[in-house]
């Protein structure tokens, strides 16, 4: 009865085993993803205890029970129970539902499927490619573009040798740009304002107005051209103050002379008026500036002189009561010239110490060569002076000659300019001889 029991148990492990490897070539496997194979676990040992109660144990002592069969190498399945035997337990359900439980394999699956070997793994399946939206019909504006633009453009043909390729004669719209419409109130607008070459050179009034107020020694400068290059030479005239000198006769000389007056001479600035009014050049002398004056009067005296010839480019020191020579009084009046925008004329002199701080202040500076008439002297004597300034000037480049409104002095200097060496220079005005080192 035992042995019975046993070989029926060998029997349904080897068919449950059957059953489950059907059951797993047969189920579902994630996409994807590598088959796997599923171990099923052994099945439980029948309970000895049991079959000892059962009765078959009431058998002779004498019969020896058989012996269990060894256990294979294929995983052993759940016997299917005898008819005889109670039912087993149902195992509760497994928590995948993809994966069938022994004994619970749907009994046509396991018909129709034939017993086969071992599971042989199959191969890994790609995902299906997503599926996209068709695209938009087309709109009835797309379809001619995509007909007209269909065609192309025949190429244009080449030029002949020798002749210039037209010009671009395209519509407006196609391949140019339509000009832009001139903005409201623009009308009376000057444009295009750059300089160019060959363009008119701008008027001493209209260079004023850009730059703003000049300085006098700019302001009231007598115009001056000298496009040989020659080397420069300024006459200074001493207004000696004589009521019956024909000032209008000297303002009127046939080359520029610029006029030296003592601003605190009574009629001083009529003077100024009539040689102004010539085109003339003036300068002030340092008369007002006492001597011995300190640095406190500077500033007072230079203040009233000006005010006086306000149109004087430049300011001259008189000979011997000089504030040139002064190193700390002339510390004091060139920031005064500076401020003022005059130049200085000095004396040749001494040390001269007032010519360098002015060119070290950047104060426009010039040093008189020589005086004319200092001792009376006669023409043939002015005239001498003269050739030799302009062989000074030839030297230097530009030299500044002294002289009073003398009738010799003046008879002097007209017989040098048609006569005398007068063509090797180029007479001008005093504010063409003031320099900045």
């Amino acid at each position: 009865m035992i042995g019975r029991f046993l070989q029926g148990a060998a029997l349904g492990g080897l068919l449950g085993a059957a059953l489950l490897a059907a059951a797993s070539l047969t189920s579902p496997r994630p996409a994807g993803g590598p088959a796997t194979a599923i171990t099923p676990s052994a099945p439980p040992l029948p309970d000895t205890a049991a079959l000892t109660e059962s009765p078959a144990a009431e058998a002779p002592a004498a019969t020896p029970p058989a012996t269990p069969p060894q256990p294979s190498s294929k995983p052993a399945a759940q016997p299917a129970p005898p008819a005889d035997l109670p039912a087993a337990p149902v195992p509760p359900a497994a928590a995948d539902p993809g994966v069938p439980l022994p004994g619970t394999a749907d009994p046509a699956a396991i018909a129709a499927t034939p017993p086969a070997g071992p599971a042989s793994p199959q191969a890994e399946v790609a995902p299906p490619a997503p599926d996209l939206p068709a695209p938009p019909p087309l709109t009835p504006e797309e379809e001619k573009m995509l007909a007209d633009g269909a065609a192309p453009e025949p190429a244009p043909e080449p030029a002949p040798a020798g002749t210039d390729a037209p010009a671009d004669t395209a519509p407006v719209g196609q391949g140019t740009l339509a000009p832009a419409p001139a903005l409201p109130g623009a009308e009376g607008i000057a444009t295009d304002r750059l300089p160019r070459i060959g363009d008119p050179a701008p008027s001493a009034a209209d260079a004023a107005l850009e730059d703003g107020p000049q300085p006098p020694v700019r302001a009231f400068a007598r115009p001056f051209d000298n496009p040989a290059g020659k080397p420069v030479l300024a006459i200074i005239l001493i207004d000696t103050g004589e009521p019956g000198l024909d000032r209008a006769a000297l303002a009127a000389l046939p080359f520029p002379v610029t006029f030296a007056l003592d601003p605190m001479a009574e009629g001083a600035a009529d003077r100024a008026a009539t040689y102004r009014a010539a085109g003339q050049e003036v300068i002030l002398l340092t008369t007002a500036l006492p001597k011995g004056a300190v640095p406190s009067d500077v500033e007072q005296a230079f203040q009233v002189m000006g005010q006086t010839l306000p149109e004087a480019v430049a300011v001259m020191d008189l000979p011997g009561r000089s504030f040139q020579s002064d190193r700390t009084l002339a510390a004091a009046v060139v920031p005064v010239l500076g401020a003022q925008g005059r130049g200085l004329v000095t004396w040749d002199e001494g040390l001269n110490a007032v010519d360098q701080v002015a060119r070290r202040e950047d104060v426009p500076a010039a040093v008189i060569f020589r005086s004319l008439d200092a001792a009376g002297e006669p023409t043939p004597a002015i005239r001498r002076a003269l050739d030799r300034a302009a062989f000074k000037a030839a030297q230097e480049g530009r030299v500044t000659v002294v002289g009073h409104t003398r009738p010799e002095t003046v008879a002097a200097l007209l017989e040098w300019a048609v006569e005398g060496r007068a063509a090797t220079v180029a007479l001008a005005p005093v504010t063409a001889v003031l320099t900045v080192d």
